[in-house]
C-alpha cells in the first residue's frame, strides 16, 4: 500500500456536503475555498487543517482537524450562529471519502464567534476532528 494523506479527500467531501446542503443553500450561503476580493456575505470559507499520524505496523491512518470560517455582515451574531448550526446538522451525517479513505469517527472540536475589528463583520470559527484510515 502506498501511503498518502487524506487531506484533499476530506476537504472535497466537506465542500461537496456543505455546498449541496439544501438548508445552507436556502439561506444563500456560499462555500468557498478561494474567497474573491468582493466577498459574498454570508459565506463559509474552507480553513486550516492539522494532521497527526496514528499509524501502526499494520494500518495507516491520520487524525485530521479541519477548520471552517463563517463570515457575516448581518448585524449581531445571530446569522453566524444559525450557519454554524446548519454546518453541525450537515456534518453530523456520515461523509464518504474518495481515494481509498474511510472515516472512523468525527466530532466537533470547538466553535467560537468573534466581532471583527471593522465592527461590521462577524466571524465564526468551527473545527472538527476526524480519525481517518486508509483502506
Amino acid at each position: 500500500m502506498i501511503r498518502k494523506t487524506a487531506l484533499l479527500s476530506l476537504q472535497e467531501g466537506i465542500y461537496k456536503r456543505l455546498s449541496t446542503d439544501s438548508a445552507i443553500n436556502a439561506k444563500g450561503v456560499k462555500v468557498l475555498d478561494n474567497v474573491p476580493k468582493i466577498k459574498p456575505y454570508p459565506y463559509i470559507e474552507i480553513g486550516e487543517d492539522t494532521v497527526n499520524d496514528w499509524s501502526t505496523k499494520l494500518d495507516y491512518g491520520e487524525e485530521i482537524t479541519h477548520t471552517l470560517h463563517i463570515w457575516s455582515q448581518q448585524g449581531g451574531k445571530k446569522e453566524v450562529k444559525e450557519i454554524m448550526n446548519l454546518i453541525l446538522q450537515s456534518l453530523s451525517q456520515p461523509l464518504s471519502l474518495d481515494d481509498g479513505f474511510s472515516i472512523e469517527f468525527s466530532k466537533l472540536d470547538f466553535m467560537e464567534v468573534y466581532n471583527d475589528p471593522d465592527k461590521i463583520t462577524r466571524h465564526g470559527v468551527i473545527r472538527f476532528r476526524f480519525k481517518i484510515s486508509q483502506e
